[in-house]
């Protein structure tokens, strides 16, 4: 009787152990669609949207990876919006405030050049952001 009952809690651990290695897969988190920013320094720009325009009004940076940041002191604003001032290349990133909170932020990485950085809310309100090589 024991070994029966040993055998019968040794098959049924087995099958649970099975059955969880078995549907593991859909348990585990989704790996972000989001393309992947290589290794490297993370360059921090911080944008603050105010009632009478955009700061700081002109910024430049290095080629790399930059952690873009807003602070929305509007309360209304629908974010920033970064536009090449280029020619032909047509790079357009709009960075949202989170629900929640006057701030947002959004790591990207942008060749080198000038882009206009604006309020989504407040078109005239620009800035000049310069990537250098």
């Amino acid at each position: 009787m024991n070994l029966t009952l040993s055998l019968l809690l040794l098959l049924t651990i087995g099958l649970a152990t099975a059955g969880v290695l078995h549907f593991k897969p859909l348990l585990e988190p989704k790996v972000s669609e989001q393309p992947a920013i290589e290794n490297g320094p993370v360059r921090m720009i911080r944008f603050v949207l105010l009632r009478d325009g955009l700061y700081p009004r002109q910024m430049q940076v290095d080629q790399g990876t930059l952690n873009i940041a807003l602070e929305d002191k509007t309360g209304g604003s629908e974010g920033l919006l970064i536009d090449s001032a280029q020619g032909d290349s047509r790079t357009k990133v709009q960075i949202r405030r989170a629900e929640s909170t006057a701030r947002g932020r959004m790591l990207i990485k942008l060749t080198p050049g000038r882009y206009v950085v604006s309020d989504a809310s407040q078109p005239s309100h620009k800035a000049e952001l310069i990537v250098h090589p």
